[in-house]
């Protein structure tokens, strides 16, 4: 029983139905939103359908990836890679023994597409023949009487190595799994981050590791360029300073990478310092709001009692009464201002950088302008086992289809006109090729062809 369970996991056969099982698998994860990867979707679709977001969660379709389905199917693709490869050893160590048990008559040994004579030229003996197929790359066995030769002798190795790749990539990706940690965080110019958890965004909530830690980092966001050019955003500059004083740049392309986690830029704000001043001119309350106001949204805030809401205009103006902007160039920046008490709307107005408002004896400054970003902040340990694993697979599969074994097996034969060459020669692959890369192998040895064997 144990044996039949053995030979049918390690079969071809149950091998491409795990394919097809995970590939299916994979394709349900594109079409259910996926709680892991696009929160808000999930529950936006949870909201509109709540009785089929309930069916697919108790089934653990909302998250695919990791339910006990998918990790089941890959248990058994990894029990079925192992049998395999445990099965394969043998023979590819067979494969690349050089051993004069292989050498056969070219005349009639089996599974050799190509057959010849060739004629040997008087300065051409059996030993010379050798060493000249030696210096070509062949490795040999046996004597002019009879040999065996073979070019990229360990090529199956690769076999093996592109199938041990899968289980460093598989070592890898339960290390990240294990120890992903994703999260936002909105840090204006000039804030300082020490890692703390509670600094990150709450919508949506961190994603923690189950293994290990938070990221430990520690920085100050010292600046934010953003970058337009002809009225078309290009990109951000973020200069972050690190705890021991280095600079680093930051961009859109380009994340800020510590402790093995990556700072990734997703958004960007303002974040005015609003200052407001009662009738006697005191200040009763002022702080630096974070304000996701790009693109003309509208966001709120709270001070002295007073509820504001703001809409930004990066190059103010003025067109039939309605306040526009001209480009998204930086040039003239202004807000525009409601404020509410009690639900009631008492005021209406604009403030520039640097400028006031006035309302109901209160004035309200905007002191300064910086402005803030949110970072994608991603932390997994694992993925350099998954960099090395992809890279020995490629590397086994260029070494597996370009440095191909080529197999040859002959002898040389005298007779009464000279010595003659009967050879048998083969390839894995490109038999076409093939065949014209064994004749000008024997024709640059400069043996005449004499007759082909069948």
């Amino acid at each position: 029983m144990f044996k039949k369970l053995t030979k049918y996991l390690s079969s071809i056969r149950f091998t491409i139905a795990l394919i097809c099982l995970l590939g299916l698998i994979f394709l349900l994860g594109l079409w259910i939103p996926q709680k892991s990867l696009v929160q808000n979707l999930y529950f936006e679709w949870k909201q509109n359908a709540p009785g089929l977001v309930s069916v697919l969660d108790a089934l653990q379709l909302t998250s695919i990836h990791s339910s006990p389905i998918t990790l089941l199917l890959w248990f058994l693709f990894f029990v079925n890679l192992a049998l395999v490869l445990w099965q394969r050893v043998p023979l590819i160590r067979k494969r690349i023994e050089l051993s004069e048990s292989r050498i056969a008559d070219p005349q009639t040994a089996p599974g050799y597409f190509f057959k010849a004579a060739y004629e040997l030229p008087p300065e051409v003996d059996g030993p010379t023949l050798l060493q000249q197929l030696s210096g070509k790359g062949y490795a040999l066995v046996g004597g002019p009487e009879g040999f065996y030769g073979v070019k990229n002798r360990y090529s199956p190795i690769a076999f093996a190595l592109f199938h041990l790749s899968f289980f460093l990539i598989l070592l890898g990706g339960v290390i990240g799994v294990y120890t992903r940690f994703v999260g936002y965080v909105d840090l204006a110019q000039g804030e300082e981050f020490q890692g703390e958890l509670e600094r990150y965004n709450r919508m949506p909530l961190p994603s923690m590791p189950k293994i290990g830690s938070i990221p430990k980092a520690a920085f100050t966001v010292e600046s934010i360029t953003p970058q337009v050019v002809n009225d078309t955003p290009t990109g951000i500059d973020v200069r972050i300073v690190d705890g021991q004083g280095k600079s680093h740049d930051a961009g859109i392309n380009t994340p800020y990478v510590t402790d093995n986690t990556s700072f990734v830029f997703k958004h960007l704000g303002m974040a005015p310092l609003f200052v407001l001043k009662d009738p006697a001119g005191r200040e009763v309350d002022g702080a630096y709001e974070k304000l996701d106001v790009a693109m003309g949204k509208k966001d709120r805030f709270v001070l002295g009692g007073f509820e504001f809401t703001a809409r930004f205009f990066p190059d103010y103006a003025v067109e039939n009464g309605k306040p526009i902007t001209r480009s998204q160039e930086f040039k003239n920046q202004v807000f525009t201002i409601s404020v509410a008490k009690d639900g009631q709307l008492v005021a209406e107005g604009v403030i520039p950088k640097n400028g006031t408002m006035q309302f109901n004896g209160y004035t309200l400054e905007m002191r300064e302008l910086p402005f803030w970003v949110r970072f994608y902040v991603i932390r997994q340990r694992g993925l350099w086992l998954i960099y090395i694993g992809s890279a020995i697979a490629s590397l086994a599969v260029i070494w597996r289809l370009i440095f191909y074994r080529r197999e040859l097996t002959g002898k040389v034969q005298e007779t009464e006109n000279g010595s003659k060459l009967l050879v048998a020669a083969r390839s894995e692959y490109y038999k076409s090729l093939a065949e014209d890369e064994f004749d000008k192998l024997f024709q640059g040895l400069r043996l005449k062809e004499n007759q082909a064997e069948d």
